[in-house]
């Protein structure tokens, strides 16, 4: 590839823009710094990273340098769709960069005379750009846009050539990131789930993650099955009542992430119901570039192989009263709220009540929570071994 004459492939200016892009993945905070550092050393006005929907018509977030926050929300709300070169930078492959002067039908007179140029672009001096579509991937599209003034002139392909060295970098820098998110799903779904089998379930209730023994357990569970990228119980009466509760929690996205989970009881003739518990695994809260969406961890309590819970241990470690220890104790062992009611023969509001004053006493706020803070405290005893038998 043919050096640009002005762009520097190397050099420290060009070694300190990498580094800061490679640090994306740790602290997307450092988007900025990288666009601002990408202007400076490209001989830019302004650049900009947006996250679009997948058919890149709705931006859901960004990150701009020497854009003002006016002019940006008005490009966001509007005139990302009005720009005259978004209709052919659709039908281009990703993965790179195009000059607007050079790679687009709209030519710079025409432009002139376009709205976009002239309700939003002629005021900030933006003249020139290089856009493309740097990664797709599920239900995201990611684009990298870079902007000059009339007075530094257009993109030349030398320029060109020079962005789309670098763009194999920022696409892998938004893989990386990707793969830290997936990571710390899997991490915190297994300080939940504890010893269990568990899955993680993301948009559309497609599996994502299966642990080794959840692929275990599934092989061996004629009750359960997964199919085409689902996980659902095999008989139909189920199904409805498993996909309900999925969908409550994953409908979540954008509401607080508070909706409390519950359990599902999955009859297995000759044993005890398997126990399937759905809870939700909120997204961080930050104003990150690539900000995580939420996910449901779906983990299975297995009757004949979980240790016990020392209800009086319970009572003792959190000053509970004897019925809210009985009520966190089921709820660790992946009962619901109605068959705790049925059992204490009380009405299932008197238990969401004392669920709620565990919830206070434990300092949790969710039902996965409340199970993850007893299974890790020693309230937990071992199971008891089964009786030695001479037969």
């Amino acid at each position: 590839m043919e050096a640009s004459r002005l762009l520097p492939y190397r050099g420290a200016a060009y070694e300190q823009l990498l580094d800061t892009l490679y640090a994306t993945p740790v602290d997307q905070q450092c988007w900025p710094a990288f666009l601002e550092q990408l202007v400076r050393i490209s001989r830019s006005r302004s650049a900009r990273m947006l996250v679009l929907d997948r058919a890149a018509e709705q931006v859901t977030s960004s990150a701009k340098v020497n854009i003002d926050d006016g002019a940006h929300r008005d490009y966001v709300d509007y005139f990302v769709n009005a720009c005259p070169w978004r209709p052919e930078l659709r039908d281009k492959p990703d993965g790179r960069l195009y000059s607007t002067y050079l790679d687009f039908s709209c030519r710079q007179k025409r432009f002139y005379h376009t709205e976009f140029y002239n309700d939003w672009a002629r005021q900030l001096d933006i003249h020139h750009g290089v856009c493309g579509t740097v990664h797709q991937a599920g239900e995201h599209t990611i684009q990298l846009l870079v902007q000059r003034t009339g007075g530094q002139g257009p993109y030349d392909q030398s320029d060109t050539d020079w962005f789309n060295h670098l763009v194999p970098h920022v696409r892998r820098a938004i893989e990386l990131t990707r793969h830290g998110e997936r990571l710390r799903w899997r991490g915190e779904a297994g300080s939940l789930a504890g010893h269990r089998p568990y899955a993680i379930v993301g948009a559309a209730g497609r599996v994502e993650y299966l642990c080794e023994r959840a692929e275990a357990l599934i092989a061996n569970e004629p009750e359960l099955v997964h199919h085409h990228g689902r996980l659902t119980p095999r008989q139909p009466a189920l199904r409805g009542r498993f996909q309900q509760l999925l969908d409550g929690v994953l409908a979540g996205a954008g509401r607080g992430w508070n909706h409390a989970g519950g359990a599902l009881a999955v009859p297995r003739p000759g044993q005890r119901p398997l126990v399937c518990v759905v809870s939700p695994l909120a997204p961080e809260v930050s104003r990150a570039l690539l900000p995580g969406s939420g996910r449901a961890l779906v983990y299975f309590h297995l009757p004949e192989q979980e240790a016990r819970v020392d209800e009086q241990q319970v009572a003792i470690l959190f000053d509970l009263t004897p019925a809210e220890a009985r009520v966190a104790r089921g709820v660790a062992e992946g009962r619901d709220l109605a068959s705790l009611a049925g059992d204490q023969g009380v009405a299932i509001e008197t238990v969401r009540g004392q669920l709620k004053s565990v919830f206070r006493k434990t300092g949790t706020s969710r039902q996965n929570e409340l199970a993850a803070r007893i299974l890790k405290s020693p309230a937990l005893r071992p199971a008891e071994p089964p009786p030695i038998s001479l037969a």
